[in-house]
């Protein structure tokens, strides 16, 4: 039987550094959000492509931040924060958000969501949250969030990231018709 290099099993890592592990991650294509928040000093927010809706009833998301994230404490403390879901004309955004020290917030237009926190102008979706729950996840803490309020604008197409850099889709996915129940699927 032959095997073709698309049909082959992928061969286990020969080592499990953190640069091996973060190489072969990559192969899996994901959004961009932007994670915000309010507080005393000011707005704050980090990009995370570590995103993801949890449950739909209740309705969750969640997201993880590295332990040592400037932003996490002021998180922490609000209790609520904004996922912010960007579209590939903000890749400047994106980057700027992935930097340290930077003044992320002059990158966009920003308005305020209804709990308070920063949404960026354009955004695919945003979603308003409190912080429901905190879970330890190594170096990351595990933050699910219980959705609030939710804006979505659908003429949009995502910002991608994978390998390293951002992709493009060339085209976007299109909704199965509420018609068709069997091709909607069971969770978000």
């Amino acid at each position: 039987m032959e095997h073709s290099e698309a049909h082959a099993t992928p061969s286990a890592l020969a080592t499990l550094d953190e640069m091996s592990i973060r190489r072969a991650l990559s192969e899996f294509a994901t959004g961009v959000t932007v994670v915000t928040t309010s507080g005393p000093g000011g707005p704050y927010g980090f990009a995370c492509q570590s995103f993801s809706s949890l449950s739909l009833n209740p309705p969750l998301v969640l997201f993880t931040v590295m332990k040592s994230s400037r932003t996490w404490p002021h998180i922490e403390s609000s209790g609520t924060f904004t996922v912010n879901v960007l579209t590939e004309e903000q890749k400047s955004v994106s980057a700027a958000f992935g930097r340290r020290g930077e003044e992320k917030f002059l990158h966009g237009h920003w308005e305020a969501s209804p709990l308070g926190n920063p949404v960026l102008g354009g955004c695919a979706i945003w979603i308003d949250c409190t912080v429901d729950a905190v879970y330890d996840g190594g170096d990351h803490h595990i933050v699910v969030g219980a959705i609030k309020d939710i804006g979505h604008r659908q003429d949009s197409c995502p910002l991608v990231y994978h390998r390293g850099s951002y992709a493009k889709l060339t085209a976007s996915g299109v909704d199965a018709p509420a018609s068709e129940p069997w091709r909607q699927r069971p969770s978000v």
